[in-house]
């Protein structure tokens, strides 16, 4: 780390982040200090500890860093609100030493905002620290820069008498890791191509009913699309250049899964579908016990073309049930969530009578078949991946963990079952336990010959005392995934006022 970027740390971690919503008018600065590491054995950092945080704690073994970020907030009046954030982390032994993990403007007008940069959303419907994570937008990746709008959680439709809600978001943006994937190619010779300068899309639309009667239901959907960019491959031996346009054009494409009608007449002169196009329905349903407990299931049914979106992946999909415990004070229970992962269908392992299959199976192809999904992986964007880490569902294995270098997800056929739990056990001390099993079979272009298994578990501790906050948790891994890891980590955070 050179003394430069070390002054550029140190000075940001004497003003640091992200704090709630204040009340008052006028403006108001906080910042937060971080110091995290995390010690052990094995070839990485135990799988639940480094999985779902916006990838802040690098996956290598025997990792640290120290992180700092200002907020800034000023309320004009009870509708508008403009805040902003700098946040900065200092890694050793990680992927990246120095770099900015947020940092963003907001503008809120009351149940709205528009905002510019890059920051660590939540997932939108599942539960944050117990959940194993949505499948299009959830919490593993790093940030990635964009230009959105949206509603800040549900916003209550007028003149629905409370019983219609809505959150929605829609913006654009670009990833930043193209050196790191080119980077990627020329370390080893396993990859027979690589994406730069992609763009980003995303949006979600959920709807429900009001989630204080009895009974409340809720649908919605979340899409996201890479496009644009240039992908390097190899043509007759001699590594080529193809570019995708980022024009306007290209941008109205990129909200729907549209492309070329005559696809096959025009001999793939352009894209059977622009981009590469991942979502998730989600289907949910809860019950009010009383007014403490509450209990919900849900589905989330991923698709990546039109055969996930009629069902006909199958089981495929995140099977959940959360138990949530609304009362105030210590709750040695507050909440608790079981899931059941699949992905192993993905509509079939064919995608239409092409050529590449060989006789006798070819003539025998009389429907169209749409299978194949390869879930997050793309012929032309190589994976929906950023910086190594997907920014989906974790329990389908990143690229950033094949240790020959692939950049592929090269076994994204698993399934899974996933426990949460979290609770207080005093006044300033709670906990958190999350545990996964999951089995792999590859992909369908390459299975593999004896299926993967992992076993992932992890047990926190977090003592709260005033401004400081201290974890201590112990974390491993076993089986042939990520072999067997076992991880201390141990984290302290201030959180201070300046205005």
């Amino acid at each position: 780390m050179t003394n430069k970027y070390l002054y550029l740390v140190l000075a940001l971690l004497t003003h640091t982040s992200v704090a709630g919503a204040q009340d008052s008018l006028g403006t108001h600065i906080t910042y937060d200090v971080t110091a995290e590491t995390a010690v052990g054995t094995g070839d990485y950092t135990a799988f639940q500890l480094a999985t779902n945080r916006h990838h802040a704690l690098g996956t290598r073994s025997n990792t640290a860093y120290l992180r700092g970020a200002v907020n800034i907030e000023h309320v004009f009046n009870k509708n508008w609100k403009l805040s902003g954030a700098v946040d900065a982390i200092g890694s050793l032994h990680a992927d990246h030493k120095v770099y900015l993990q947020q940092c963003y403007v907001n503008l809120s007008w009351k149940s709205f905002f528009f905002e510019v940069g890059s920051r660590e959303m939540p997932q939108v419907v599942r539960d944050n620290l117990l959940s194993s994570g949505s499948f299009v937008k959830g919490t593993n990746a790093k940030p990635i820069p964009q230009v959105h709008v949206g509603t800040n959680g549900f916003w209550t439709v007028p003149y629905t008498k409370n019983w219609v809600q809505i959150n929605f978001d829609f913006g654009y943006g670009k990833f930043l890791d193209s050196k790191y994937r080119e980077d990627m190619f020329y370390k080893t010779d396993v990859n027979a191509m690589y994406a730069t300068g992609a763009y980003y899309h995303q949006k979600h639309l959920y709807i429900r009913s009001n989630p204080e009667k009895p009974v409340f239901v809720m649908v919605g959907i979340e899409h996201a699309v890479q496009f644009g960019g240039t992908n390097y491959s190899y043509v007759d031996g001699v590594l080529t250049p193809k570019k995708k346009p980022a024009n306007l054009k290209a941008f109205w494409r990129a909200i729907l899964p549209t492309g070329d009608s005559k696809y096959f007449e025009n001999n793939a002169m352009e894209d059977w579908v622009y981009g590469n196009h991942i979502g998730v329905m989600t289907y949910q349903i809860g019950w009010n016990i009383n007014k403490d407990h509450q209990v919900q299931a849900y589905l989330d049914n991923p698709f990546e073309d039109g055969s996930g979106i009629r069902k006909g992946n199958g089981w495929d999909g995140l099977w959940g049930l959360q138990y949530t415990n609304k009362t105030t004070g210590r709750q040695y229970v507050r909440g608790a969530v079981f899931e059941y992962f699949q992905s192993t269908n993905q509509s079939g392992p064919l995608h239409w009578d092409s050529g590449d299959y060989p006789e006798p199976i070819r003539s025998q192809i009389t429907d169209m078949v749409t299978g194949d999904d390869n879930y997050y992986n793309h012929s032309f964007y190589d994976s929906y991946a950023h910086y190594g880490m997907t920014p989906g569902n974790p329990l389908i294995t990143s690229p950033i963990y094949n240790k020959e270098g692939y950049t592929t997800f090269r076994d994204n056929r698993i399934k899974a079952w996933h426990l949460g739990v979290n609770g207080e056990i005093s006044d300033r001390l709670s906990y958190l336990i999350k545990g996964s099993y999951k089995e792999g079979w590859g992909t369908y272009a390459n299975p593999l010959v004896q299926k993967h298994h992992s076993f992932d578990a992890m047990f926190q501790g977090i003592y709260q005392l005033g401004p400081w906050q201290f974890s201590a948790a112990y974390a491993f891994d076993k089986g042939n995934i990520y072999g067997d890891c076992s991880t201390f980590n141990f984290k302290i955070n201030f959180h201070g006022k300046i205005l």
